[in-house]
């Protein structure tokens, strides 16, 4: 009996073990269409880079706009992690005139941004105003 006893301890503490390794990856899979049927409005974007380490990290892998309500830009990003683990970083928008000035934006604070490993994520935003005409992305470190 005391040769089976430890014969499913063994068997408990190696499933235990696997489990816990086996929740460590948080690499996703994904399946999408082979010919999508959305048409995005990508727009060309200038990146500049002042954390190298945040650089290597996320990156933003497409940016697309569209009109809604009629007179109200929305941007939305497809963010890609490049690290294998969960990563955590903040955004914000910031909105631009015709005339190159802040539109002010109060619900435009930083936001949070879990991203699994080698996973994509989407953030978005609507502008507050139709003079919004441009935007700025921004990312930080936690």
């Amino acid at each position: 009996m005391k040769t089976s006893r430890c014969s499913v301890g063994g068997v408990l503490l190696a499933a235990g073990l696997a489990a816990l390794l086996s929740g460590c990856a948080t690499n996703v899979n994904t399946v999408e269409r082979a010919q999508p049927l959305a048409t995005a409005d990508y727009i060309a974007d200038k990146r500049v880079v002042t954390d190298n380490s945040l650089a290597r990290t996320v990156r933003v892998y497409a940016v697309n706009q569209t009109i809604v309500s009629g007179n109200l830009l929305k941007i939305q990003a497809k963010v890609e992690n490049l690290k294998d683990d969960l990563r955590t970083v903040r955004y914000k928008f910031e909105w631009i005139d015709k005339d190159g000035m802040a539109v002010n934006s109060p619900n435009e604070g930083w936001k949070i941004l879990n991203i699994q490993g080698r996973d994509t994520a989407y953030i978005s935003t609507v502008a507050v105003s139709p003079r919004a005409v441009d935007f700025i992305l921004k990312f930080s470190e936690l």
